[in-house]
């Protein structure tokens, strides 16, 4: 689906860091306070791209971490999808028919 800009270390971080921000805001979650909230959702987010394997926020600027990235700005392999349709053009068929 999406081409993965998340990996290595940048990856292990996101999940442990977030786990633990996640943690972090459930405790202060019982305490009514909007920090509590905030780090929950910090967590959960981190998480989340951590086990996805993509941040959208890398899109803009072309930034990847993932093994073998090229940086390019692209979420899909659309375009390489077309240049490979575009180069595999399929000939018709010669006429088999003999008189």
């Amino acid at each position: 689906m999406f081409r993965p800009n998340v990996g290595g270390i940048d990856r292990f971080l996101r999940v442990a860091l977030g786990a633990i921000l996640f943690l972090a805001g459930l405790l202060l979650l019982t305490e009514k306070t909007s920090l509590g909230i905030t780090l929950l959702v910090v967590g959960l987010l981190a998480v989340v791209t951590g086990i996805l394997k993509f941040c959208v926020l890398y899109v803009p600027f072309g930034i990847s971490t993932a093994q073998g990235a090229q940086g390019r700005n692209c979420i899909c392999d659309c375009a390489a999808w077309m240049t490979e349709a575009r180069n595999t053009t399929t000939k018709p068929p010669a006429s088999t028919t003999t008189r």
